[in-house]
């Protein structure tokens, strides 16, 4: 009975990150209640191009890669927990100040200048809270512990999308912010209760290393390079699925937005079903199999999506794509600690971030330009996408020989 043995393996997991697991899904059941639908307001609504709307999300993704990389350094040195906690509830004003914005018809240029303002704080939490989680998780639980956390995003998204479709429903747009922005204080509130490490002065005093000394270091490292490589590649290809797919759905495909929303739901709650079962099958096949697998999952995935021509398609495409995430995830967190100084996990983990938020940031101008451009050919966009999936493939199998070479002389 392997069911048994993993349930136990989760249940030893320490408290703070079931902890850290829960304040993710609340955090993201606010933002997704908005976040998934804002494409659509900018270009539907507002009657902006695709191709402006994704310049305006690479502003602020590019702004966020940067906070990723030094919120992730200065946690080695100050910890986690305040981070998390400031980075939250300061998020919370200013996506209720995008709510007013949207609800007074405020200029875009405002707009945008919030987007940013909201991607920079977001950028600060995520490698904090994921060194917490490689802090106090031992290696063989962090594939475990990687995909509890992924369980807890995708809760949020299984509700938040489908909720917010229906709030936009019965009542403008811009109130809608206003529950996000609730979620994010009730996150801050419970990383607030978490007992860091870090702060009780562990370990040797650590010294500010500046990004291009980080990155010099992680250059001299093939395996991180290839990881690194392999983060840029996944997050342009995976962010159209939070871009331009809304957009397409209900522009090239006539979707309502509660429609989309249901989507949204159906891949939160594939997550949750599958993730399960795959981290069985990353323990069995090993990080760097299931990254190459997963990105081969992906690009089925998306080529899907050029070939569907309604709802029933599009989730079918959503599943398969589901698939790819729940062996991605954890494989490609566990990666990141496994190839990083145990000594500054934040500073792998900031480096890693600020790779992948570098894909989030030109992904929706990617998007945005292939749907103007070739949006009315369906298979020829999203077939451009699984292009981009094959290439994260073989950009894993460089790494997993990598890693597999290093191997021997970083355990002796």
């Amino acid at each position: 009975m392997a069911v048994v043995p993993r349930f136990r393996a989760w249940a030893e997991l320490d408290r703070r990150i079931w902890t850290l697991a829960w304040a993710r899904a609340v955090n993201t059941v606010g933002l997704s209640l908005v976040m998934a639908f804002l494409g659509v307001y900018v270009v539907d609504e507002r009657g902006y191009s695709a191709a402006l709307f994704g310049a305006m999300a690479l502003g602020a993704n590019l702004t966020q890669s940067m906070t990723n990389a030094w919120a992730g350094e200065l946690s080695d040195r100050i910890g986690r927990r305040p981070i998390m906690v400031g980075s939250l509830a300061i998020r919370a004003v200013a996506i209720s100040g995008i709510g007013l914005q949207i609800l007074l018809h405020a200029p875009l240029w405002s707009l945008a200048l919030n987007f940013v303002l909201s991607s920079a704080l977001r950028g600060c939490f995520e490698p904090a809270a994921y060194a917490l989680v490689a802090d106090i998780a031992r290696p063989d639980q962090r594939v475990n512990a990687f995909g509890l956390q992924r369980m807890g995003i995708n809760l949020g998204w299984a509700v938040g999308p489908a909720a917010g479709g229906l709030l936009a429903v019965v009542m403008p747009y811009g109130a809608v912010f206003f529950f996000a922005a609730a979620g994010l204080v009730a996150a801050a509130w419970t990383c607030h209760g978490l007992v860091d490490p870090r702060e009780k002065g562990a370990g040797p005093k650590l010294e500010p290393v500046r990004l291009r000394d980080a990155f010099a270091e992680a250059l001299a490292q093939p395996p991180m390079v290839a990881l690194l490589v392999g983060s840029f590649l996944f997050a342009l290809a995976h962010t159209q699925m939070f871009s331009v797919f809304a957009i397409y759905m209900t522009k090239g495909l006539g979707l309502a937005k509660d429609e989309v929303g249901l989507l949204y739901t159906i891949n939160g709650l594939l997550v949750l079903l599958m993730q399960w079962p795959a981290l069985g099958a990353i323990r069995r096949i090993g990080t760097g199999v299931a990254l190459i697998s997963s990105s081969l999952v992906f690009a089925v995935g998306f080529g899907l999506i050029g070939a569907a021509d309604g709802f029933a398609g599009g989730a079918l495409a959503i599943a398969v794509i589901t698939l790819g995430e729940v062996l991605f995830a954890p494989a490609h967190q566990a990666a990141a600690a496994e190839s990083g100084d145990a000594a500054r996990l934040g500073k792998s983990f900031g480096l890693v971030g600020f790779t992948q938020m570098l894909g989030v940031a030109f992904g929706p101008l990617l998007g945005g330009a292939l749907f103007d451009a070739i949006g009315s050919h369906h298979m020829w966009m999203w077939g451009a996408v699984s292009g981009l999936c094959l290439l994260l493939a073989v950009t894993f199998v460089v790494y997993a020989r990598l890693a597999a070479s290093a191997a021997p002389s970083t355990t002796r």
